[in-house]
C-alpha cells in the first residue's frame, strides 16, 4: 500500500546508546524538523499544474467535489492499511495501547520522505523500543505485512491487468492463487516471513500470528487496496473517462501500479514506475496525454493524503500519550494455540 515502510533488506542497524534526556529530546526535535523539511521539499517537487488542467475540463464546483472525493478515498484507504499493520503487530506479542501503535506506524510512515532509509529505520526502531515493541517484533511485522501487501495488491490488480494485457495477465493469477492459499493455510505466512528474516539475518518476533490474525490482516489490506484505488476514479472522470467502464479499471490500475512500484525496491516510493503503469492502464479509457495527467494527479492526491493523515494521527497519538490516556494497555488478543497458531 502507498506509504507502508519498506521490507527490512537494508544494512544492519547500529545498536543505539542510551542518551541523556535533554540530548534525546534535541535529537527527536531535529529528526522532526528534518522530516518536515523533506515533506516540504517533496511537496514542492510535485506537478501542481495538473490541478489547473483538471479545472479547465469541467465546472469548478464539480471538479472541487471530484478532488475532495479522491482525497477522501485515498485517506480512508491508507487508514485501512494501517489497520492491517496493527492487526499483525498486536498478534506478535503483548498488547500495546492504540496511541502507541499509531505513534510507531506513522513515524515510519512519514520518515520515508527522508533521503535514504537508514535514518527512518533507526528512528522507527527507537520509537518502537520506547513504546514496548522489540526490534524483532517490528521486523517480523514488516516482513509479514509486506508479503500480504504484494500478494493482495497483485490480486486486486487483476481488475486492470485483464483489460490491459488480456490473456498475458495470467501471471497475475499466481498472486490470486497464493492469497487464497494464505487464507486456507495462514501458517505459510509465518513460515515465509521467518525464513526471510533468517536469510536477512534479522531477529524475528517471539510469537507467530494466529490463523484469525492473518486472515483479518488480509481482509483489511485487500479493502485498503480497493478503497485507495477508488481515488483514481474521480480523477479519471474529471478527464473524460466513462464512469461505468473506468471504475474497476481505476481500482485495479492503481493497485497494480503501486504494487509494481513497491516491488521495484531500488526506486524510492516507486516514483516513475507507478506513473508509467498507471498511464498505460488508463490509456484503455483515455487518450494517453489525459491518462498521464490523471497519473500525475494521483501522485499529488496520494502525497497530500499521506501527509495530512500522518500528521493528524501523530498529533492525536502524541496528545493522548502525553496526557496519560494511552494506558492502561488494550485487552490482550487471544493466545495462539497449537491448533490455530502459525509455524
Amino acid at each position: 500500500m502507498p506509504g507502508l515502510p519498506r521490507p527490512p533488506h537494508l544494512p544492519r542497524l547500529p545498536r543505539l546508546p542510551r542518551l541523556p534526556r535533554p540530548l534525546a529530546r534535541a535529537l527527536a526535535a531535529a529528526f522532526a524538523v528534518a522530516v518536515l523539511a523533506a515533506i516540504v521539499w517533496t511537496m514542492s517537487r510535485l506537478d501542481w499544474s495538473v490541478v489547473g488542467i483538471l479545472f479547465t475540463r469541467r465546472d469548478a464546483g464539480e471538479i472541487a467535489l471530484l478532488l475532495g472525493g479522491s482525497l477522501l478515498a485515498s485517506t480512508a484507504g491508507l487508514s485501512l492499511g494501517f489497520l492491517a499493520w496493527r492487526v499483525v503487530l498486536l498478534e506478535l506479542g503483548p498488547p500495546v495501547s492504540g496511541p502507541r501503535v499509531v505513534r510507531i506506524f506513522f513515524v515510519g510512515f512519514l520518515s520515508k520522505y527522508l533521503p535514504g532509509r537508514v535514518p527512518g529505520m533507526i528512528a522507527t526502531a527507537k520509537v518502537a523500543t520506547v513504546n514496548g515493541i522489540t526490534f524483532g517484533r517490528l521486523m517480523t511485522t514488516a516482513a509479514l505485512v509486506m508479503s500480504l501487501v504484494l500478494l493482495s495488491g497483485f490480486t486486486v490488480g487483476l481488475l486492470a491487468g485483464v483489460q490491459m494485457l488480456g490473456a498475458r495477465a495470467a501471471w497475475l493469477a499466481v498472486a490470486a492463487v497464493l492469497i487464497v492459499l494464505v487464507l486456507v493455510r495462514p501458517q505459510l505466512v509465518n513460515q515465509s516471513s521467518a525464513l526471510l528474516l533468517r536469510l536477512l539475518r534479522r531477529p524475528a518476533a517471539a510469537r507467530a500470528a494466529s490463523v484469525r490474525g492473518v486472515r483479518l490482516a488480509v481482509t483489511w489490506q485487500s479493502l485498503s487496496w480497493v478503497v485507495t484505488g477508488l481515488h483514481l476514479w474521480p480523477l479519471a472522470i474529471a478527464m473524460g473517462a466513462p464512469a461505468s467502464r473506468s471504475l474497476l479499471l481505476c481500482v485495479g490500475a492503481f493497485t497494480l501500479a503501486t504494487s509494481v512500484g513497491i516491488a521495484a525496491v531500488f526506486i524510492p516510493d516507486g516514483i516513475g514506475v507507478r506513473e508509467a503503469v498507471l498511464t498505460a492502464a488508463l490509456s484503455v479509457v483515455l487518450p494517453t496525454p489525459a491518462a498521464a495527467v490523471v497519473a500525475l494527479a494521483s501522485r499529488l492526491v496520494s502525497t497530500v493524503s499521506e501527509v495530512l493523515l500522518g500528521a493528524a494521527a501523530l498529533a492525536i497519538a502524541e496528545y493522548l500519550v502525553r496526557r496519560g490516556r494511552a494506558d492502561p494497555q488494550e485487552a490482550p488478543l487471544p493466545a495462539v494455540s497449537p491448533r490455530h497458531g502459525g509455524g
